[in-house]
């Protein structure tokens, strides 16, 4: 386990340090209203990228995890996924060309059709398989392929502010080439025998992980939609200057996803044996990351203005008091970490689900709300207290209605 967050750990580094040199260059070459622009299709996309996962990252993750030694479960599992996340990716194409309909959207027509590759090469990289293996060094090699694919193309092609089309295609290149590869690998390393599987399958995979899929549709909507709906009312300059503090705080939000797809396997695997033990295993290693968090957030605070004048000249006093509002959001998230993954290891879906739901509902409206009131510090403000709400309801599921897996007053 330690390996596996050591290796998740390198790749987020890659994943930080990166941005450090993407960002501020396409800044530089585009300006900030089209990396704005950039950043509203990538939002946009997040929503195909999550029904097309259909929640795969948790359930079959947690499939995998249980059966790492049953070969023929392994295959059966590796061969549904694939063939319902493609039968998926179909669907997303489909509506990502509806998007066309609508005016406003049929203006940046090139840019909407050269993200589909983004698409096609998150669909396809089967992290979800590495994760429940306990083998995620591998995500860290391919990934790093692809980000350093894309970073190379990005410098190479991106020269002038209407070059601003070719950024997802260049992205989604390299996402695409790491997918293929990952999936040959599987295939030679652990001798499964790819096929599609039957439609019916298919249907009970569909059927079995709806609350899981609307729950990480729910996610999506409180962590992607706040730029969405700030698009509404703020010019694209202003949207840009957001984008600027939001990438930010979603690079610590990284470092949690580290965290949660490193324990996840191994509390699935708790879940079965030992409540206590798991308990003493958040203990042991959940406190002092949360320590390491508190430390990181509030040093994001105090060097707020050296990091906006990093990634650009323009606002920075602005984008500085961004930085300073958004960048607790991760301490609230890290709080919430051990009662998601306990409830999703004890397969408490439908619990887990009311609350990620109800948090998104309460995100839109406020959202809406205080973008409309106070433009992008409101934006900022709402997506603090939707973690709250959200952090505060997974502790309340978990210790009022099931007191027998209680972390917190477990005698």
């Amino acid at each position: 386990m330690i390996s596996n967050f050591f290796s998740l750990s390198i790749l987020q580094v890659v994943g930080f340090i990166i941005p450090f040199f993407i960002v501020p260059y396409l800044i530089a070459q585009l300006g900030v209203s089209k990396f704005g622009i950039i950043t509203l299709s990538q939002a946009v996309l997040s929503y195909f990228i999550v029904f097309s996962d259909y929640g795969f990252n948790l359930t079959a993750t947690r499939e995998v995890s249980i059966n790492q030694t049953n070969h023929n479960k392994l295959q059966e599992i590796f061969n549904v996924v694939i063939t319902t996340k493609l039968l998926l990716s179909f669907a997303c194409i489909f509506l990502f060309f509806i998007l066309f309909l609508f005016q406003s959207i049929r203006s940046e027509f090139l840019l909407i059709l050269f993200t589909i590759p983004m698409l096609i090469g998150q669909i396809l990289f089967p992290i979800w398989f590495f994760q429940g293996v306990e083998h995620m060094k591998y995500i860290t090699y391919l990934t790093t392929i692809s980000k350093v694919v894309f970073t190379l193309l990005v410098f190479i092609f991106i020269n002038e502010p209407e070059d601003y089309i070719y950024v997802n295609l260049l992205n989604g290149l390299g996402s695409v080439l790491s997918s293929l590869i990952s999936i040959w690998f599987i295939k030679k390393k652990f001798n499964l025998q790819l096929h599609f599987s039957s439609l019916k399958d298919v249907f009970f995979e569909l059927k079995n992980g709806w609350h899981i899929m609307i729950s990480s549709l729910s996610i999506n909507v409180y962590t992607n939609s706040s730029i969405i709906i700030l698009g509404f009312f703020v010019s694209p300059i202003i949207l840009g200057y957001y984008s600027i503090a939001e990438k930010i705080m979603m690079a610590i939000r990284q470092v949690l996803s580290v965290f949660s797809q490193v324990i996840y396997p191994h509390i699935c695997k708790l879940a079965k044996d030992s409540h206590t033990e798991m308990v003493r295993f958040y203990i042991k290693f959940y406190i002092p990351f949360l320590i390491f968090i508190v430390l990181s957030c509030i040093s994001v605070f105090i060097f707020s203005v050296e990091i906006a004048s990093f990634f650009t000249n323009e606002n920075i006093i602005f984008i500085s008091r961004l930085i300073k509002i958004i960048c607790f959001a991760p301490i609230i998230t890290c709080l919430n970490i051990p009662f998601d993954r306990t409830l999703l290891a004890y397969n408490l879906i439908k619990d887990y689900s009311i609350i990620i739901t109800i948090g998104s509902i309460i995100s839109i409206v406020l959202s809406f709300l205080f973008s409309y009131l106070f433009q992008a510090t409101g934006t900022a403000i709402a997506i603090l207290c939707t973690e709250t709400f959200i952090m505060i309801g997974l502790l309340i599921m978990l210790e009022s209605k099931h007191k027998q897996i209680s972390l917190i007053f477990k005698k």
